[in-house]
């Protein structure tokens, strides 16, 4: 019989489908690497989030590991090429978090764009300051999206019914896509200097490694902002702190860091960003769905052997 360790905090939901289809499991949550290695063994199925790195050590521990699951889109903490050489499928579920990331991000356009937070915190000291909280609208701006996939496709059609202009830097859109769907599709080049909002929904790679550094950030408008709900790592989080102090852009919103857990933020008290930590996919609907849909994959996979969203071909 099958048996499946979860090793991080997942919903409920998770454990529910495991017992309706009589698949076996232990959750065993805050292990270290070694221990995670001892621990492998006798399982072959595993389900992790973002709290759990699985190593090459880990996985060439494993003995009958068959597949390995993650609720939402991100596999940058799982060794995908130690996998495939195991012959292990790693799966996630690339649209159950689409409409929780897709909200948070507006939610930080939202804050930078009308100082929210410096507005409700001067409210929260019983001061009354209109003028200091001169805002922007969205209305007849252009937001540059990069990367086309389901998120910033949602993103896109938000931003349209803003008013606002849309483009895209993916290699994903074809001429046609971008035609029919009122988008214009520039290099990213391109992008950064037009762009009045510049947001990432692209994954993490050497070629998208700090894709905004100190050299193109003074291509920006002074106006701009830059959201990055993806990947840290994706921006040189130094080279943006140097860049809103010299004024070269006007704001930073982030949900994702190089470091995590992110403590003592080198954005610290700036006015002009605002992080949240890592709370992309934090909603009940969100957390739910991924876990409904990486248990049924796990089911799916260990009782019929059909593969579902696999990351690792």
């Amino acid at each position: 019989m099958s048996k499946v360790l979860v090793a991080d905090n997942v919903s409920n939901e998770v454990f529910r489908i495991f017992d309706e289809n009589n698949i076996p499991y232990d959750q065993k949550t805050g292990l270290s690497e070694d221990e995670l290695c001892n621990e492998i063994k006798g399982y072959e199925g595993l389900v992790i989030r973002s709290a759990v790195t699985v190593t090459a050590k880990i996985i060439n521990s494993s003995d009958v590991l068959k597949v390995i699951g993650r609720p939402g889109v991100g596999v940058d903490n799982v060794d995908l090429q130690a996998a495939t050489e195991k012959n292990i499928v790693v799966m996630n579920t690339p649209l159950g978090n689409v409409q929780a990331t897709s909200e948070l991000t507006m939610g930080l356009i939202h804050t930078l764009m009308r100082k929210l937070n410096t507005a409700n915190q001067t409210m929260h000291e019983n001061k009354w300051e209109k003028k200091s909280h001169i805002g922007h609208e969205m209305l007849g701006k252009t937001i540059g999206i990069v990367g086309y996939g389901n998120v910033g496709k949602n993103i896109a059609n938000i931003s349209k019914a803003y008013g606002m202009n849309v483009a895209v830097f993916s290699n994903s859109l074809d001429d046609d896509e971008a035609k029919k769907s009122n988008i214009v599709k520039m290099s990213f080049e391109e992008l950064i200097k037009e762009a009045d909002i510049l947001t990432f929904h692209n994954k993490l790679s050497e070629k998208s490694k700090y894709m905004i550094n100190s050299d193109n950030l003074k291509s920006m408008k002074k106006s701009a902002i830059i959201i990055n709900c993806a990947r840290g790592g994706i921006v040189n989080e130094e080279a943006i702190k140097n860049s809103l102090i010299a004024e070269e852009i006007a704001g930073y919103g982030c949900d994702v860091y190089e470091e995590e857990p992110q403590k003592n933020s080198i954005f610290s008290g700036m006015s002009n960003v605002v992080m949240t930590p890592h709370i992309g996919a934090g909603t009940k609907e969100a957390q739910e769905k991924v876990a409904v849909q990486i248990a049924e994959q796990l089911v799916d996979f260990l009782l019929n052997n059909k593969i579902t969203n696999q990351v690792n071909i």
